[in-house]
């Protein structure tokens, strides 16, 4: 009974590695099925399509951030301890996922109506939660005014640029990939402490 999981398991593990080392123009149905150890037939019973997989990756790697993120941006704390929060969750689980934000730079380019729909009804409520919050903050004195928009753009930005930049940062820097990791777990609090300090009023 478990040979199905088994099967499924493996073209899911070997389409991640494919799309993640080549892209999705890049990645060949043949050589997920090769990584697999199954045929390129068998590998079409599960998924249909290249178009499909993918999804299939995207969507999986995707749950594993937004449900954290957005369970945090909608509880009750302050403002300061929110961005904390949400800043240690978004690194950690990219470090656990450091294939998603080229996923998602993928699906972007490849289907942008899509992308938008799935994120969407997955973080529905969410941002206007936070601006709620920020605007809260704002008319008490905490922080200095700032745009919903601009704020979640610096976050994600600050969250998610070295692990699109990697290649570039190692060189520049010389760190080898036990500094590079040391480097991502410093950046929980460096990021969270420069978002405090922007916000200062």
């Amino acid at each position: 009974m478990s040979e199905p999981v088994d099967t499924e398991q493996r073209i899911f593990e070997a389409a991640r590695d494919v799309f993640h080392e080549q892209g999705y123009d890049g990645a060949r149905m043949q050589e997920i099925a090769e990584r697999a150890g199954i045929n390129k037939a068998m590998l079409h019973y599960y998924y249909r399509s290249k178009d499909k997989l993918f999804e299939a990756v995207f969507r999986v790697a995707a749950l594993k951030v937004i449900p954290k993120v957005v369970d945090i941006v909608k509880g009750e704390m302050s403002i300061d301890d929110k961005l904390t929060a949400v800043v240690a969750a978004y690194i950690d689980l990219l470090r656990s996922n450091p294939h998603l934000p080229g996923f998602v730079i993928q699906e972007l380019r490849r289907n942008p109506t899509s992308l938008r729909k799935f994120i969407g009804a997955q973080a529905r409520g969410a941002f206007e939660h936070l601006a709620k919050d920020i605007d809260e903050a704002i008319a008490r004195g905490e922080i200095r005014p700032i745009a919903a928009e601009h704020l979640l753009t610096n976050v994600i930005a600050l969250c998610v640029f070295p692990f699109i930049a990697r290649p570039m940062l190692e060189t520049a820097s010389g760190m080898d990939a036990a500094a590079f990791d040391a480097f991502l777990e410093e950046r929980r609090e460096e990021v969270a402490k420069f978002i405090r300090d922007a916000l200062r009023p």
